[in-house]
């Protein structure tokens, strides 16, 4: 029942505001970068989730809290404030909040059919045991008419405290984006992730599926649905994941 009252209010906030607000960009041909001078409230540029709840069958079923905040210093640089896991509502135990990075966005091409930005930054992903690391990849869309390809590689390298375990990480996210209608925009993807230390052996896929709302240039929300690991090593449907996506442009 929770679920589904999440679901019903992100889908009723997004036609509420629909009406009122000015027509957007088409989302499938928008640049990740923030515009000069501007500010966000959103979550990974590529898939900007913010809300997460698990929902899979055994409790327990913490929901998350995983804001990111980018600043537009120039036409082809943004900075930002980011979160893994960010402030644990409820379903967490003691610790609520427990991980923080730094980011930093620099556009390489743009034109209205393919972005290409170098991204990098440096990620506290936890502070209790203390795990920091450099993180380092590229975003990329490639248009074609109302169908973006996005993807979003990167390669994250443990520098502390690498005995307990925060060592290198690779992941290796695609979407597809369909712009269904003005506003309308589903979406498809899945992902490899895993240690490049026993990769084989440890890897997992993620797939999900979902629907943005981009209501206006200022405005985007949306929900997922997703499968922490449907066809990776030992995959299964048992862990899955509901979530709420918005962008938020000032």
């Amino acid at each position: 029942m929770q679920t589904k009252n999440f679901v019903h209010a992100c889908l009723g906030t997004a036609l509420f505001l629909a009406a009122p607000l000015a027509r957007a960009q088409d989302y499938t041909h928008r640049s990740f970068l923030v515009p000069s001078g501007h500010f966000e409230l959103t979550g990974e540029p590529s898939r900007p989730q913010m809300v997460r709840i698990n929902v899979s069958n055994n409790p327990p079923h913490p929901v998350s809290l995983a804001p990111h905040f980018y600043w537009g210093v120039s036409r082809d640089v943004t900075i930002g404030l980011t979160h893994r896991e960010g402030l644990c509502l409820t379903g967490c135990g003691e610790r609520r909040y427990n991980d923080a990075g730094f980011a930093v966005l620099i556009g390489l091409s743009r034109s209205r059919e393919v972005e290409i930005d170098f991204s990098t930054g440096i990620q506290a992903r936890s502070f209790e045991p203390f795990h920091v690391g450099w993180k380092g990849g590229v975003i990329g869309r490639v248009s074609f008419s109302k169908v973006a390809f996005v993807f979003d590689p990167s390669l994250y390298v443990g520098l502390s405290n690498r005995a307990t375990g925060n060592r290198e990480e690779l992941v290796l996210p695609v979407w597809f984006y369909f712009q269904a209608t003005p506003v309308v925009v589903p979406f498809v993807g899945a992902m490899v992730v895993g240690p490049l230390n026993g990769f084989g052996d440890h890897y997992s896929v993620p797939v999900e599926g979902g629907v943005l709302f981009s209501l206006s240039d200022q405005v985007d929300l949306g929900a997922y649905f997703r499968f922490g690991n449907l066809l990776g090593r030992g995959g299964s449907p048992d862990f899955r994941e509901l979530g709420m996506l918005g962008r938020f442009r000032f």
